[in-house]
């Protein structure tokens, strides 16, 4: 069988051909992937402020009765003792005024000198602070601010900017690489956390011979000892274990790169599979003739599929030895380019494995041998009396079972658009996206009998308006839709996914201002423009003249729950976005469409709910509810107002006066002001602006508070979006190559009637374009089942965003591609297609 198959494979070169482009194209893709996913696997974040501490009890945020933990650990006998770990954010600013941020999207911490042994942090220069004006630097920080020791430097706290003498320069044996470190005194470390409980860690420091396992259950039991069923509010962790909990809140380079390669592999796999699948079989319908004749010599259904199996082996055999190190060459460029775009630091390393090459091979595999199978399996059954016909033209029928399917996931992806529509399942966090590929599915299996009607539908109609070229064409099209199909299904693909991609962010972005717009009664809006705004901004604000409220936007983490609901009641809880602030202000900065109480009730043990968390709760005004906060703590509330407009807003609006002790973090999201009746806003706007002056990262609005998103993740979809449309351009001209070629017969027949050879090409220019405009209207139908009920969902508009350009420029060069590609094949056929009988026999052997 291996050798039948080679022989075949040896005279039929040319029909594979397109079928070893696909896979390499498909190896390439996939193995970069899975390159860069295994980097991300084998990357390690080493911890960096506790690198010297043998084991760490992290908070999340924060570690409650940190004082009575820390006399606990240190009676342990093998602890030498536990040092308290204050860390809060800090802003540095450079001599021209700009911030100073952190690499890698990493944090810029103040801390406690005391903590500096947990590096070690050792001085390089200088000495340790000795007034709350001194501080400490790491080097890294101090050369991007170009201090030296005796020197002044400029950093935010609560009340804005303020002057601190640079005392020492300090490093750990390992310098910092994803943070910058300061070091206040421990008075000075304590003001500046602004919390009730501003320790976020203990690390605990071992005795001399000290068993490290032991040391770790000796914490742990004290841990449960002291917090007991609260003991999950705190992790203890060692070795690898510490990084996580010193960047517990900040995500990895490895997590950012797994994140992003996760969703680009799996849709490079999507299409991947649907582009071998299609070339493959047109490459076996391809050759029924051939398979009759074998049939009528004696040749078996098994026989035959295993012939073809084994082909396509050795094809995707071939195909690995271009497509592996194609992967991995682009795996290098692609780290390249995340290293020059600020998402990967240059330090993180690329891990070239045997597992990522040889998975991806085997992935390619399967997918090849599924979709031969699929397409031996009713080449197989052709009788040879058939092989003729079959051969002139294909079967259009489908089996039931794929009609079922399909019919079956057409409708599950309608249903789930329809109750996004209705608002009963979010649009966001990837659905929009996921519901593209489902739809694909749905089309990709019932794509021969789509394009008959879609033929019928949208051909039919037009031919009296060609020229006899084009009517031609469209009776080809009609009769020949399997082929139709082919063609279709990739550049459907590529349009609706790029179009999705593309247009969901606008759709979403469309209704978060437009939620905004109705929310906000405020006259500016101070966005962050960094990790967030100090707490002063807000109180100096609301004291300016011409200033009739402002409040700080303060995100708090923690769990909602009914307050009379059992320990055990999970359905009762709900891990909703709670917002906290100054709760006299609230009615004048926000009009959250209150239909049950009042906002004016709102304070020091009242809160406000959005609809959905008052619904999941079961609660509404004059009801008490709990917020189990992240930090440890617990608090009631009696519930004061329930409002309709909490969409991209908060599910509780918390009093700043009882919440803020519990919040990660104590810089605001953003600030709100409201000018006073009669007051000139433009000054007001000036006075403002002056003011952020003191608050590096506050930048001053009208009311839009929208953020732009990474540049790292814009990039990545950038650079994902050109690949898939490069790998589907390639496979549509594969596709139409093969098709072309495999007409020879086709066309000589014609040229027998009398076409003369200009005539043929223009056929065969006007298929390509009502190809291209019958996948052009299924991909805006596809698009559009996806955008139109998204934005009626966020904006009440069934007219979405639309991301006009690239769109338009997707649209014109499909044509371009596809007339190009059917002329030179059409020219290349037309040359062994001579009208006479011995062309013609040529042809059709």
């Amino acid at each position: 069988m291996i050798r039948l198959a080679w022989r075949t494979l040896s005279g039929r070169r040319a029909s594979w051909a397109a079928s070893f482009v696909a896979l390499v194209l498909a190896l390439v893709m996939t193995t970069a992937c899975a390159v860069l996913l295994e980097s991300s696997t084998r990357a390690d974040s080493p911890a960096e402020r506790y690198a010297a501490a043998d084991v760490v009890v992290g908070g999340q945020p924060f570690v409650p009765r940190a004082e009575e933990l820390r006399t606990t650990l240190d009676r342990l006998p093998s602890v030498e003792r536990a040092v308290p770990e204050l860390s809060f954010p800090t802003t540095a600013v450079d001599a021209s005024g700009r911030t100073v941020e952190a690499p890698w999207d990493g944090p810029s911490l103040g801390h406690s000198w005391e903590s500096a042994v947990l590096g070690p942090f050792a001085l390089r220069a200088g000495r340790a602070p000795g007034g709350d004006r001194e501080v400490v630097l790491d080097s890294a920080l101090a050369g991007r601010l170009g201090a030296r020791v005796g020197g002044t430097v400029r950093l935010t706290g609560p009340d804005g900017l303020r002057p601190y003498q640079v005392s020492g320069i300090a490093d750990p044996p390992r310098k910092p690489a994803r943070q910058y470190a300061v070091f206040h005194t421990p008075r000075e470390a304590e003001r500046l956390a602004a919390s009730a409980q501003p320790v976020r860690a203990l690390g605990v420091l071992a005795k001399g011979g000290a068993d490290p396992l032991a040391l770790r259950r000796q914490v742990e039991t004290a841990v449960d000892g002291l917090y007991g069923d609260d003991s999950g509010t705190v992790v203890v962790a060692s070795g690898a274990g510490r990084a996580d909990a010193e960047f517990w809140d900040v995500p990895s380079p490895a997590s950012v790169l797994s994140s992003l390669v996760g969703t680009f592999g799996a849709l490079s796999l999507f299409v991947a599979g649907f582009v071998v699948s299609g070339t493959l079989t047109l490459a076996v319908a391809g050759r029924l003739t051939e398979i009759g004749l074998l049939r009528a010599v004696a040749a078996t259904k098994g026989q035959i599929r295993r012939m073809i199996a084994v082909e396509i082996l050795l094809v995707t055999a071939a195909a690995a030895l271009l497509g592996v190190p194609g992967g991995v060459g682009v795996a290098a460029l692609l780290h390249r380019v995340l290293v020059n775009g600020e998402v990967l630091p240059p330090s993180f390393p690329l891990s070239v494995g045997p597992l990522a090459p040889w998975a991806t091979v085997v992935l390619a595999s399967v997918v090849a041998q599924l979709a031969a199978f699929a397409a031996a399996r009713r080449a197989s059954r052709v009788r040879p009396v058939e092989v003729l016909r079959e051969s002139a033209a294909p079967a259009p029928r489908l089996g039931w079972r794929r009609v079922l399917l399909g019919v079956c996931v057409l409708a599950g992806a309608g249903g789930c658009l329809g109750a996004v529509a209705a608002g009963r399942l979010d649009g966001g966090g990837g659905t929009a996206e996921s519901m593209v590929l489902v739809l694909m599915v749905g089309v990709a299996l019932l794509a021969p009998l789509i394009c008959r009607v879609a033929g019928a539908v949208l051909l039919i109609p037009v031919r009296p308006l060609l020229p006899r070229d084009g009517a031609l064409a469209v009776r080809n099209l009609l009769r020949q839709h399997v082929r139709l199909a082919a063609t279709v299904t990739p550049l459907v693909l590529s349009v609706s996914l790029t179009g999705t991609l593309l247009c969901v962010p606008l759709v979403t972005s469309q209704g978060a201002q437009q939620a905004e717009h109705e929310r906000l009664v405020a006259d500016h809006v101070v966005s962050a423009a960094g990790p967030g705004i100090a707490p002063g901004f807000a109180e100096r604000a609301a004291r300016l003249p011409g200033v009739a409220a402002a409040s700080g936007q303060l995100s708090v983490g923690g769990e909602l729950s009914r307050a009379d609901a059992g320990g055990g009641d999970a359905a009762s809880v709900i891990g909703g976005s709670l917002v906290a602030m100054r709760e006299e202000a609230v009615p004048r900065l926000l009009d959250l469409g209150v239909h049950d109480g009042s906002l004016d009730r709102l304070g020091g043990t009242s809160v406000a709910l959005g609809d959905s968390a008052a619904a999941s709760l079961g609660v509404t005004v004059g009801d008490r509810v709990r917020v189990d906060w992240d930090d440890g703590g617990r608090d009631t509330y009696r519930v004061a107002a329930v409002y309709a407009r909490d969409r991209g807003f908060a599910d509780a609006l918390l009093p700043r006066s009882s919440a803020a002790r519990h919040a990660a973090s104590p810089l605001d999201d953003t600030v709100l002001v409201r000018t006073a009746p009669g007051a000139d806003r433009s000054a007001v706007e000036r006075e403002l602006q002056a003011l952020a002056a003191d608050f590096p990262g506050a930048r001053v609005g009208d009311g839009d508070t929208g953020s732009a998103s990474g540049s790292g993740a814009n990039l990545f979809v950038l650079l994902l979006l050109i690949m898939i449309n490069l790998f589907t351009a390639v496979s549509v001209v594969n596709t139409l190559s093969m098709a072309t070629a495999g007409r020879r017969r086709e066309f000589a027949l014609l040229r027998l009637a009398g076409a003369q050879s200009a005539q043929v090409l223009r056929m065969l220019a006007w298929e390509a374009v009502l190809t291209c405009a019958v996948a052009l209207l299924l991909a805006a139908l596809v698009c559009g089942s996806v955008l139109v009920p998204l934005s009626i969902a966020l904006t009440g508009s069934a007219v979405p965003a639309l991301a006009g350009g690239p769109l338009t420029a997707l649209a014109a060069g499909a044509p371009v591609i596809t007339v190009a590609t059917v002329t030179l094949a059409g020219l290349l056929a037309l040359r062994s297609s001579a009208a006479t009988p011995g062309g013609l026999a040529r042809a059709v052997s």
